[in-house]
């Protein structure tokens, strides 16, 4: 009866910390602070002896026996496995078993166990699949922060160029006003010129309005 209360306890205890990595990991804005907070969690329960997400940025762990030599961190997983120490081939440690999970992408995460049970599997499968989501999340939000940064651009060279426009546009309508006091060659000039650096900023535009329109179609293309 004891035990089952303990086993109880402790599966409240795993729940919890799932809620909490899932309510709370959104928070923050690196990859980094995602996967240092998932190893924090996971590390607490008592049946965890180190915990090691390899990313794209570099190796982040919590341990408390060193198993950063073990073969099977070499390998990018495809499938969720749990691999029997005996076949891992680490010494003289006190875990049993390792739990490989894939990610997202090039991320996984390895969890060394000193026992394998069922729920707590499972649980830990929920958790790394709240972490797969929040990075790939915080990557979205990065690439959409940046189609917005180059779009907040593209208006600002709109304004530009409008702003360009304005100064031949009035050289054209002074000729216009002023044409009995101007020659006909010297009038010409004036329009020719104008002509010629409207052209130039109009290309210009057309240049703007591409990217604009590339990048439109890249933000809804993804919805």
């Amino acid at each position: 009866m004891n035990e089952e209360v303990q086993q109880l306890r402790r599966i409240n205890n795993l729940l919890f910390n799932a809620f909490t990595l899932s309510s709370q990991i959104w928070m923050f804005k690196s990859r980094k602070e995602m996967i240092q907070f998932f190893c924090g969690i996971i590390f607490e329960d008592e049946a965890c002896t180190a915990v090691v997400v390899s990313d794209r940025d570099g190796e982040y762990y919590q341990m408390d026996e060193n198993v950063m030599n073990c073969k099977f961190l070499n390998y990018n997983p495809k499938v969720f496995s749990i691999v029997d120490t005996r076949y891992c081939e680490c010494e003289k440690v006190n875990h049993r078993y390792l739990a490989v999970f894939p990610v997202l992408g090039e991320t996984s995460v390895y969890v060394f166990l000193k026992e394998q049970d069922e729920e707590y599997i499972q649980i830990l499968k929920e958790m790394t699949a709240v972490l797969g989501r929040a990075l790939e999340f915080l990557e979205i939000q990065k690439e959409n922060e940046e189609i917005l940064r180059r779009l907040k651009s593209n208006l600002q060279h709109f304004q530009f160029l409008s702003d360009r426009l304005r100064n031949p546009l009035a050289i054209i309508q002074g000729v216009a006003e002023l044409a009995d006091e101007l020659s006909p060659k010297k009038a010409f000039e004036m329009v020719k010129r104008s002509a010629e650096k409207m052209k130039e900023v109009l290309d210009s535009l057309t240049e703007a309005e591409v990217s604009s329109i590339n990048l439109y179609e890249e933000v809804f293309s993804k919805r």
